[in-house]
Order: C-alpha cells, then sequence, then structure tokens
C-alpha cells in the first residue's frame, strides 16, 4: 500500500512539475499576440532556471541511491557533480570562462543533460536499485519535458536567440 501511495504521489508530482515548461513553451509561442515579447522572454529564463534545478535534483537522487550498500552499480560522485555545474553554466547569460552560447543552445545543454540522467537511471531501475515503475515514469517525464523544451528553443530560434 505504502509503495503504491509512494507511486502515485511522485507521478502526480512529477506531471505538476512539467509545469514550468510549458507554461513557458506557451508563453513563447502566444508572443507577440497575446503576450509582450518581453514578458515571454522573461519565462523561457525560467524555464531555463528550472531546467537546471531539476537537472540538479534528478543528479542528486542518483547520488544518494549510490550510498545504498548493496547496489549493483558502481558509479561515482564525480559525474553527478559535473552535471550539476554543467547545469548551472547553463543558465548564466554570460557564459564562463569566456564562453557564451546564444538562448537556445543553453536549453540544448539542460535537454542533453536531462536524457544522460534518464539513461543513468534506466540503468539503476535495471539494476533493481529503483523501482520498476520509476523508470517508466522517468521517461514519460523526460519525454514531455523534453518536448516543453524543444517547443522553448524552437520559438528562440524562429526569434533569432540561436
Amino acid at each position: 500500500m505504502a509503495k503504491s501511495k509512494q507511486k502515485a504521489e511522485m507521478t502526480r508530482l512529477g506531471f505538476y512539475g512539467l509545469a514550468p515548461f510549458f507554461i513557458a513553451a506557451a508563453a513563447l509561442w502566444l508572443s507577440p499576440a497575446i503576450i509582450p515579447s518581453h514578458i515571454a522572454l522573461d519565462f523561457h529564463l525560467l524555464a531555463l532556471a528550472y531546467g537546471a534545478v531539476i537537472v540538479a535534483y534528478l543528479s542528486g537522487a542518483g547520488a544518494g541511491a549510490t550510498l545504498n550498500p548493496g547496489q549493483k552499480l558502481q558509479e561515482s560522485f564525480v559525474p553527478g557533480q559535473l552535471i550539476a555545474l554543467v547545469a548551472f553554466a547553463a543558465i548564466l547569460p554570460d557564459g564562463v570562462f569566456m564562453m557564451s552560447l546564444g538562448a537556445a543552445w543553453r536549453h540544448v545543454i539542460i535537454l542533453i543533460l536531462l536524457f544522460y540522467l534518464l539513461m543513468r537511471d534506466l540503468a539503476a531501475t535495471n539494476a533493481g536499485i529503483f523501482p520498476k515503475w520509476y523508470g517508466a515514469l522517468r521517461l514519460r517525464l523526460t519525454f514531455w519535458a523534453g518536448l516543453a523544451i524543444v517547443l522553448i528553443m524552437s520559438r528562440l530560434l524562429l526569434w533569432g536567440y540561436h
């Protein structure tokens, strides 16, 4: 009963967590007809920052799973830390170390990190570290988050924010 409740709660929270991505995508695509462009661009920045927070959260969840002494996967903490740092660098508008990326490309970084974390979590699910339903949930959530990010990126590219 408790696992079923945990699954239902994580599913509900996961899908609620997609809202910022889709709100940002809607704001961008409704601009400038309904929403002023400068406000829509603020939504893209919020989605970018939110994506970095989600990446850091998922990275930490995987790091927490490696603390289990009976785990079947031997993964270092280093990849998770690097992923969180790359996500942080992606949200910096002026870039780091004199390397600056355009708005759409910073979303690409978040998308790549989400995909990498999905692959890591699916491997952990197959190894029995995470329950089977978690892998299926992560797959669905990453698909929908990725779709929203692609919508955001496509609008930014159409506006010339490479």
